[in-house]
């Protein structure tokens, strides 16, 4: 673990310190701030060079912002030589956008995901993707995680599902443990 960094963009810095918190590492040093013209000033504040890293920034509204940052996070990691970046998005923004359904429009989720492979990520971690195929957009290796386990969990928990088997998204689940 001692090769390993994370660091946090400014999107959801809570979430990124209670994942520090419960793998027991420290967050990576990172300053991030804004220049009078609204350009946004990164700098990696510890030694990165051949340690895998972590990049925490969901895509969260404001979406534009939020991406951009991490673009200019990954870039800074690259260019600090990083072994291996990995950008962790609980918040997929464009993903709607998966499709041509009509002329003249663009598929903006494949266009996100040229620019953070061509910014440097190796691997993305994201959460609950739209849609199955946004997967695919991606020239490097994508790990969706689910939240359809906890959420079912939860709802059980409180009574609100019942016992028998129930198809949710496609996936059928056992709501009730034996």
């Amino acid at each position: 673990m001692r090769e390993l960094k994370i660091f946090s963009g400014r999107a959801n810095p809570e979430l990124s310190a209670r994942i520090c918190e419960f793998l027991h590492l420290p967050q990576g040093l990172i300053a991030l701030s804004d220049f009078p013209d609204g350009e946004i000033a990164c700098k990696i504040e510890e030694d990165v060079r051949g340690r895998d890293v972590f990049l925490i920034q969901p895509t969260c509204p404001p979406v534009n912002r939020n991406l951009l940052e991490l673009l200019i996070m990954i870039d800074s990691c690259v260019r600090a030589s990083a072994n291996r970046i990995t950008a962790v998005m609980p918040y997929f923004g464009y993903a709607r956008q998966d499709r041509k359904d009509e002329g003249r429009v663009p598929i903006t989720a494949k266009l996100v995901a040229n620019l953070i492979t061509r910014a440097g990520a190796d691997r993305v971690l994201a959460m609950d993707l739209h849609a199955a195929q946004i997967q695919g957009f991606f020239n490097i290796p994508v790990d969706e995680l689910s939240t359809l386990y906890i959420l079912v969990r939860y709802f059980e928990e409180k009574g609100w599902i019942n016992g028998k088997k129930e198809k949710i998204n496609d996936k059928t689940l056992p709501l009730k443990r034996a």
